[in-house]
């Protein structure tokens, strides 16, 4: 049992940052700069500041930080974009898009503010507060006005250390899964090169005929008191790029005629028709983990045809810079979302890297997936543990507030 804790708004135990303008302040020097693209949202980390001239830097380009300060998004509270800073970055400036939290450190340690705002509490309390619509948002000010569980310094350090240690382990894990989709990447150059350039001269053919396309069920649609039956389905969330997130699958009224005709069969290539534009395109290969399940309308069902394909081979090759690339050019954009259409889809070159070599690719992948699904598995319950863990660190009763 720990002390009794008192919920103290964030406000009472930080201390004031520091603004500048640098177009005005120091326009001819470079500084680091972090923005909400900086954010690697998995491991809650900076992963891409970039380097900018003072005359370059956009508006948002206005607050100092300092080494330990912590980053939280004021836009999206769902995706819980936070981070800390790290001493490399001390000095640096961020985003207003940014609400900065700089910990008095004789009040509150940064470690645990950092920890808090990851929290599933403190997530929860964003997302409930936001507001917009389309685009949900809190302000700086809800965010410092909200409550911390607040316990003695020694408490506060020891509760860190122990959501440190698990963390490091979901991060380790984390590491083997990276290195598997390298591992993957590294083969699929080695078999056919690049897939840009393609040096090796493969044949090439339009995605349409090497393979049957097909659209999805459209939500909301009237079915004229038609008889439904209730059927998974896939959404343009659960397709990811080279992975099928399926945490969450809903289902959809549809026909029984649609089921038969739009059900997912293992080897279908599920890709996106579209989304930002560095998001277009997204494919994955289903394995067949439901049955029957099918997809809706903004996902594209591409069935190849084996004697001239294979799966595995022409998914990546979809999701490789070649796809990238292709349906960057040929997608139509309007107000930063971009879309491809049936014809687009259509004339997709294709490499035609031999069967033979595609089918040794196959399975290699099938074993480094294998490898992956283990360690997956493993990652998924190390998740749940952590935020299982996190959420015990605030959980209350009715005697002394809040205990671990």
């Amino acid at each position: 049992m720990m002390s009794p804790i008192q919920l103290i708004p964030l406000s009472n135990l930080l201390e004031k940052g520091e603004m500048w303008d640098p177009g005005k302040d120091s326009p001819d020097d470079t500084f680091s700069y972090i923005d909400i693209e900086s954010i690697d949202r998995e491991n809650k980390m900076i992963a891409g500041a970039s380097v900018i001239t003072g005359c370059d830097a956009p508006s948002r380009a206005r607050q100092l930080v300092k080494a330990g300060d912590v980053l939280v998004s004021t836009v999206r509270p769902n995706l819980n974009a936070v981070a800390q800073v790290p001493d490399e970055l001390n000095g640096a400036t961020a985003s207003t898009g940014f609400a900065v939290l700089r910990a008095d450190r004789s009040q509150l340690d940064a470690r645990y503010l950092f920890h808090w705002v990851r929290s599933p509490s403190f997530v929860h309390e964003m997302v409930r507060r936001a507001t917009g619509a389309s685009y949900p948002a809190v302000s700086d000010t809800t965010i410092r006005d909200s409550k911390i569980p607040l316990r003695s310094l020694d408490e506060q350090r020891r509760i860190a250390a122990i959501l440190d240690k698990a963390d490091a382990i979901r991060r380790k894990r984390q590491q083997v899964l990276d290195i598997a989709d390298k591992l993957t990447q590294s083969a699929f150059l080695e078999f056919f090169g690049d897939p840009v350039t393609n040096p090796k001269r493969w044949r090439v053919m339009g995605l349409g005929q090497v393979s049957k396309i097909q659209s999805g069920v459209a939500k909301g649609r009237r079915l004229g008191g038609q008889q439904t039956v209730s059927v998974p389905y896939m959404r343009v969330a659960n397709v990811q790029d080279g992975i099928l997130h399926l945490e969450e699958v809903k289902t959809i009224e549809a026909l029984h005629s649609d089921v038969e005709r739009l059900r997912l069969l293992p080897g279908d290539i599920l890709l996106t028709e579209g989304g930002d534009p560095d998001k277009l395109g997204r494919a994955a290969v289903w394995q067949g983990q439901i049955d029957p399940c099918i997809h809706q309308n903004h996902i594209f069902r591409v069935r190849a045809n084996r004697e001239i394909v294979r799966p595995d081979y022409l998914g990546d090759l979809i999701s490789s810079p070649r796809g990238k690339r292709y349906f960057c050019r040929a997608a139509k954009q309007t107000t930063g979302i971009a879309t491809i259409n049936r014809s687009q889809l259509d004339a997709f070159p294709v490499l035609l890297a031999p069967i033979e070599l595609q089918e040794e690719y196959a399975l290699l992948k099938k074993r480094t997936q294998g490898m992956r699904r283990s360690h997956g598995r493993a990652m998924a319950e190390i998740r749940n543990l952590f935020s299982v863990l996190s959420s015990c660190m605030w959980q209350s009763d009715s005697t002394s507030g809040y205990v671990i």
